[in-house]
């Protein structure tokens, strides 16, 4: 069997016993092939010295004590000295018998599987030279040693080499090759040697396009053809394998004639090579990075700008239709601050990998940056085929994503502007989808919407509102006024909420300002504000206030979801020197809270700060039951249009009546909101409800003085 695979066809075991049989008939040698307790696995012998050594039938299977008794001990001993080594061991003999003295020379190397080659040869030949050298003149002998000098230099620096290096014939043939080529190539040199590289592989040659490259476009031959030299020729060898990122090999190749006196064209090139795939895979990798988003791996916006204007130039051309579309996720921002970055960023991948699948081939989704995402559709006829993929791409979000055994929503808003109606370049286009997006989040979110030339106007006089209230609360021109909350049976004011509100100024009226339809940044703005000026107001005057009487400030559950909010109070608390428990943040909430576990994390915080917590508007109706358990809050609100049908319609008066039980027994007060006259505060008292505000207590630009006791 062969000594370096792990199993040989007949073919190849024919093949390696004629080889190895040959050796032995020119060299008058022993070769044996043995395992680490020096069992004999195969071998071969022939002539005189195997009669000499006395050597046994070579049987597999028994031991070198018993094949060569004369030298088993000697053997025994270098195989060991290899085993531990694993480096070739060379040893010098002589035996002594009736026959005179046989010098001998072995060689002991050391296989894969733990399998080991002793090679024993007569010395005769060489001690016969040695003889000859000795008749030679002094010069002479001192020649022969340089060339045999010369020659060990050469032949150790050509094997040491980790560059590949291999001497070809003009027919191909491989003259000589040296171990760092054999192993790139994924072969031995026994075997690489006997290939002619203009005939037939066990690998094929491509070019960096991962074409094929013929024989006359190898780099050798082109040398071999016309005496040139070629340099740092970049080429690929692919090997068959199961996993194509390990089937190809890239190397760098040099090749350089070698020439005859007097010859017109080479007799032979000399090829050198060196492995560059590592430098190949991250070329790769940079571009890859360049171009790609590396959480999504979705193309980034360099990469999208780009075909954008590709598909532009061609629907130039052909007349078709491009249309983008801006999309971004709804409430993307609570999933990230409830549960954090980790499960974001999954969050994320899933939604990139749902957009790639609901699109067509040849269609470009990339992601633009956060949780906004762009799509490119550059040929379509109609707007009516980009509306139908649209609609295929909210419907395919959502369906609930679910991690870690939770559920979680992807709905999104979708802008869409089309080429050539709404805009003649990539900036245009994307500007025009996002305005487009942003007024589908006005109206309600997830849903789609064609931009159309009324956006951008109504974007500009929006944009030109928010940028004067942003000055306004950089110039401090805002002003508080309090509402009061009033203790239904004593109609004693228990509680103060702070609003911001402009003056009434020439043709403007007085205008309160609600942080609940602003933008997300103005917004926050606002709200550290009004509780950092609410809080100073409200500690100026603590001394003239009741110990019971608290400041309330409220907050939209949009605006909550994070830790902005959170941060801001506490900065409020700590720059005025208020105590947290004088403090009473209010949550409102409009419509279903889609993911009740994102606002209970903010409204924990909040607890840990020491304030209190109410939940008011819609949040007690919207909010599932099961959750309010675990909510830290101490007081929740009727909402006023459900409090008001209460008066006239017993079913939601019945209504009232079983929430106020459900939150008498969860522990919680109740506040009657908009009552506007004394019998509705009587009303509200049977009701249940502790405490109210409306109408009836009006409004104040300045907190008033305590009434004495």
């Amino acid at each position: 069997m062969p000594v370096d695979t792990d199993a040989a066809s007949p073919v190849d075991e024919d093949r390696y016993r004629g080889w190895l049989r040959s050796i032995a008939e020119g060299m008058q040698g022993l070769f044996l092939l043995v395992d680490a307790g020096g069992v004999l696995i195969d071998g071969m012998a022939h002539g005189a010295l195997q009669k000499r050594l006395c050597a046994a039938d070579l049987v597999a299977g028994v031991t070198i004590q018993q094949l060569l008794p004369p030298l088993s001990t000697m053997l025994e001993q270098t195989l060991m000295i290899c085993r531990h080594t694993g480096h070739l061991q060379k040893t010098d003999h002589a035996i002594d018998d009736q026959n005179g003295i046989l010098f001998l020379k072995t060689k002991i190397f050391k296989h894969q599987h733990n399998y080991y080659s002793i090679i024993i040869t007569d010395s005769y030949h060489e001690r016969s030279l040695a003889l000859q050298v000795e008749t030679l003149s002094a010069d002479q002998r001192q020649t022969i040693q340089l060339l045999h000098e010369m020659d060990s230099r050469y032949r150790t620096l050509f094997d040491a080499l980790s560059e590949g290096v291999v001497f070809i014939a003009r027919d191909g043939q491989i003259l000589a090759t040296n171990e760092a080529a054999a192993q790139l190539f994924r072969t031995s040199v026994s075997e690489f040697i006997k290939l002619r590289l203009n005939g037939p592989l066990p690998f094929q040659f491509v070019d960096e396009d991962m074409q094929p490259l013929a024989v006359e476009q190898r780099p050798v031959f082109a040398t071999l053809h016309s005496g040139q030299a070629r340099q740092a020729f970049v080429m690929g060898v692919v090997f068959p394998a199961n996993d194509p990122s390990t089937s190809i090999t890239w190397i760098a190749v040099n090749s350089r004639p070698l020439w005859r006196s007097g010859d017109s064209l080479p007799y032979a090139a000399v090829l050198s090579f060196y492995d560059i795939t590592l430098q190949k895979q991250l070329e790769r990798e940079l571009h890859h990075r360049a171009f790609h988003d590396p959480l999504t791996s979705l193309p980034n916006r360099s990469l999208f700008v780009d075909r954008l204007d590709t598909s532009i130039r061609q629907a130039r051309r052909t007349g078709d239709i491009v249309a983008v579309f801006f999309l971004d996720l709804d409430g993307f921002k609570a999933i990230n601050d409830a549960s954090g970055h980790d499960t974001g960023d999954r969050f994320l991948q899933a939604v990139a990998q749902r957009l790639s699948a609901s699109l067509r081939d040849g269609d470009t989704v990339a992601r633009f940056g956060g949780d906004e995402f762009t799509i490119l559709l550059p040929t379509i006829q109609t707007a009516e085929d980009a509306l139908r993929v649209a609609e295929r791409v909210l419907d395919e979000l959502q369906q609930p994503i679910v991690m870690n055994g939770i559920s979680y929503a992807a709905s999104a808003s979708l802008g869409i502007s089309l080429y050539p109606h709404d805009g003649n370049e990539s900036s245009t286009l994307i500007r025009h989808a996002d305005l487009a997006m942003y007024r589908v989040k006005a109206q309600g979110r997830n849903n789609c919407q064609f931009f159309r030339e009324e956006i951008n106007l109504a974007t500009t006089r929006c944009l030109s509102r928010e940028n004067v209230l942003s000055q306004e609360i950089a110039r401090g021109l805002l002003r508080l006024r309090y509402r009061p909350y009033v203790l239904l049976a004593t109609e004693q004011v228990e509680a103060w909420e702070a609003e911001l509100y402009r003056s009434a100024h020439e043709d403007r009226e007085e205008e309160l300002i609600s942080e609940a339809s602003l933008e997300e940044g103005l917004a926050q703005q606002l709200f550290r504000h009004l509780i950092d000026q609410a809080c100073r107001a409200f500690q100026q005057g603590i001394d003239r206030r009741r110990p019971s009487e608290l400041l309330v400030v409220r907050i939209s559950q949009r605006h909550l979801m994070g830790a902005t909010a959170v941060i801001s109070v506490a900065t409020a608390l700590e720059r005025s020197g208020l105590s947290p428990e004088r403090l009473e943040v209010d949550v409102t909430a409009s419509g279903n809270i889609s993911d009740p576990v994102a606002l209970v994390e903010p409204l924990l915080q909040l607890h840990h700060l020491g304030v209190r917590l109410s939940l008011s508007s819609s949040a007690t109706t919207s909010l599932p039951l099961e959750y309010l358990p675990h909510l830290p809050v101490s007081s929740m609100t009727l909402p006023e249009p459900i409090w008001r049908q209460s008066l006239e319609d017993p079913k939601t008066a019945s209504l009232c009546e079983g929430l106020v039980a459900l939150a008498e027994r969860l522990g919680l007060s109740v506040t009657a909101a908009g009552i506007s006259s004394h019998s509705e505060r009587q009303t509200a008292v049977t009701r249940g409800c502790r405490r109210g505000h409306g109408p009836l207590w009006p409004m104040v630009s300045a907190l008033p003085e305590p009434p004495t006791e």
